[in-house]
């Protein structure tokens, strides 16, 4: 049976999909191909077919979900024509959020933070959390009258300390409510 280009797309992404939640539940080195094909409710043929080996798997799940996942916490942060104090509080209670109620976003933490195996697997971890820093960097530019690189900085800190408590003990997690983060955004904000 011949697949249509769709249908190719749609088996790839259900095997980076399963990939993320059997990692997160089981751990990479503990999950299986064969299982993540299962969960997928695809064959071991058609895994392979996508990917060569788990490691590249795993590297589509890190290098392709956080984008999407990530897209609607970032979102608040680009908010065009919204002060910077508004922009950071909404960006910071949606991290905190997603945290909280985001399986996609919580199952994604725990994998990133697990995933230390390789030299690709930690270059590209430290390629994001450089973007990232980065792009914190360019919001603050707009409105902080000093150099913004050390409010980046402990923001990005910020993120990765909430996000290791996730993916420990999600309980650690403080709450999403802004009297939690604005005591934190008062130590970076004039």
């Amino acid at each position: 049976m011949r697949r249509t280009a769709e249908d190719t797309a749609a088996t790839r992404a259900a095997l980076v999909d399963a990939a993320l939640f059997t990692f997160a539940r089981e751990g990479i080195d503990r999950a299986t191909l064969a299982g993540i094909a299962e969960a997928a409710g695809v064959t071991r043929g058609a895994l392979y077919h996508h990917f060569d080996d788990k490691e590249a798997l795993l590297a589509a799940v890190l290098g392709e979900t956080w984008d999407v996942v990530a897209a609607p916490i970032w979102a608040a942060l680009d908010a065009p024509g919204v002060p910077l104090a508004a922009r950071l509080e909404a960006f910071a209670l949606a991290w905190l959020a997603a945290l909280h109620t985001d399986r996609r976003f919580a199952a994604l933490m725990a994998v990133s933070l697990r995933a230390t195996g390789s030299t690709g697997t930690v270059r590209e971890k430290s390629t994001g959390l450089h973007a990232w820093r980065d792009r914190l960097r360019t919001a603050l530019r707009s409105e902080l009258p000093a150099d913004p690189a050390p409010a980046a900085a402990h923001l990005l800190a910020w993120l990765t300390g909430t996000a290791l408590l996730a993916g420990h003990d999600p309980a650690l997690v403080p709450p999403a409510d802004a009297g939690s983060v604005r005591p934190l955004l008062g130590g970076i904000l004039p």
